[in-house]
């Protein structure tokens, strides 16, 4: 059945990244896979779970236009999918009463919070006048689809054997997104092109519409991963383990992101941190990595470009900071990011410090962290800060708990990759991409179903980490 269900998945995928790109009727095709996907998901909810795991690298956008101050609402196959899906889950909750609509987890209350947080900012962005409301709507709305995708899959998820096979799953869809990369990246022409993740622009698109650093946020959760397999497992799993990271690093390189080659150092000495287990074996895979990858040719020059002019030659012409020493000066839109920063603590949050000017109220923001204070304030980024020190706690936890290698390697995985994502999050806004933030909310969601289960006494007591 599970193949079967792969197999309807990468149909699905297929023929709705074709119909979207031939100019189809949105209504006929939303209508037809809606009734579809209803159905198929009232009657089995977990099998419907493994066809999401596809859909969220593998299905198309929708573009629906600019909403003001820069961002543009994008809607994708997966989100309708997963809205789908949870209401067919939330009916068939309704009617069989079998398990409460919201499982409690080590995040939930941050979470929550945090939800209310952005809700609260945003009413009162949109009362003020400062913010549209429709525009801020869409954006409240992908922010809590995020956190629907977790409570769902914390419900639907029972036992570690599910988590190891919805795992594995993920797996096969970063083989496939790997091969549409390296496809994407020999299609084009030009020192320009930089891979990104399926059917975020069409073959023969304009690649400057690609988001090559969310196809980056998204091999730091599946590195971090693999990295885990490497650390805890052995024999044939060892192995798949190390063609895979050896097959898609380099296309990790292709996408030229500098934020997310940041987050992937930041991860190296967090293993290091928080695993004892081959350490010497690591360090000399890492180190015989950079090597092979600073041969490669037609990839190395480019990424020493790419890293270099940030901070020198003709690009680095913005100064963002003078002193005794001379002249800081940074390329364009590293430059971006400082600035962005600066004006989100000298200028929005003093104007608005507690809740901060709402959803899409400062713009992009151009970091994760300008994007958090400016939007939802000091108080909402305080339950930002604790929903990842939660998640944190949670990972750790399940990681000391467990003897299963497949258990360990993806706690630990989940550890490693949140630290390269708060990293790649100073150049990028990392917690609202869909394409990092489904996997990252979604591997959450194992770990949480695994602390419950190793955790919270049978008594039903909240799980607390």
């Amino acid at each position: 059945m599970p193949i079967i269900i792969v197999g309807i998945a990468l149909a699905a995928a297929a023929w709705l990244g074709y119909m979207a790109a031939a100019g189809a009727q949105y209504a006929l095709v939303m209508l037809l896979g809606t009734a579809i996907v209803g159905l198929f998901a009232f009657f089995s909810p977990r099998l419907s779970l493994v066809l999401l795991v596809f859909s969220m690298l593998l299905s198309p956008e929708i573009g629906l236009g600019g909403v003001g101050q820069g961002r543009n609402v994008v809607v994708r196959y997966d989100d309708i999918l997963l809205i789908v899906i949870f209401l067919s889950w939330f009916a068939r909750t309704a009617i069989n009463k079998t398990k409460p609509f919201i499982t409690s987890t080590p995040v939930q209350t941050p979470v929550l919070l945090y939800i209310a947080a952005c809700v609260l900012s945003t009413a009162l962005g949109v009362i003020r006048g400062d913010i549209d409301a429709l525009t801020s709507f869409f954006y409240v709305m992908k922010y809590i689809e995020y956190f629907l995708l977790f409570f769902m899959t914390v419900n639907l998820v029972e036992t570690p054997e599910q988590v190891k096979k919805f795992l594995g799953y993920a797996l096969v869809v970063a083989v496939l997104v790997t091969l549409y990369a390296y496809y994407y990246y020999h299609s084009y022409q030009g020192p320009d092109v930089r891979v990104t993740a399926p059917f975020e622009v069409p073959l023969g698109g304009d690649i400057n519409e690609s988001e090559p650093a969310s196809l980056g946020g998204y091999y730091l959760i599946i590195f971090g991963v693999l990295i885990g397999l490497l650390t805890e497992t052995s024999g044939w799993v060892f192995l798949s383990a190390l063609g895979l990271l050896v097959f898609m690093f380099p296309a990790f390189l292709l996408t030229f992101s500098r934020a997310s080659y940041i987050g992937f150092a930041a991860m190296v000495p967090a293993f290091f941190f928080f695993t004892r287990k081959r350490r010497l074996f690591m360090l000399g895979f890492i180190t015989a990595g950079l090597i092979a990858a600073a041969l490669i040719p037609g990839i190395s020059g480019r990424v020493a470009e790419r890293i270099s002019m940030t901070y020198q030659g003709q690009y680095a012409n913005q100064t963002v900071a003078s002193g005794p020493g001379g002249e800081i000066k940074l390329e364009e839109s590293a430059a971006a990011r400082v600035r962005s920063l600066r004006r989100v603590l000298l200028e929005k949050l003093p104007a608005k410090p507690l809740f901060g000017w709402g959803v899409t109220g400062i713009g992009m923001g151009d970091t994760q962290y300008a994007l958090v204070l400016g939007e939802v304030g000091i108080v909402g980024a305080a339950f930002f800060v604790w929903m990842l020190l939660r998640l944190f706690r949670t990972s750790l936890r399940v990681f000391s708990s467990y003897e299963d290698p497949m258990i360990r390697a993806l706690s630990l995985g989940f550890t490693v990759s949140l630290v390269g994502l708060l990293f790649q999050s100073f150049g990028v806004n990392t917690f609202i991409i869909v394409r990092i933030m489904e996997p990252f909310w979604f591997a959450a969601a194992l770990l949480s179903v695994l602390y419950m289960k190793a955790v919270r006494p049978p008594g039903g007591r909240k799980a607390d980490a």
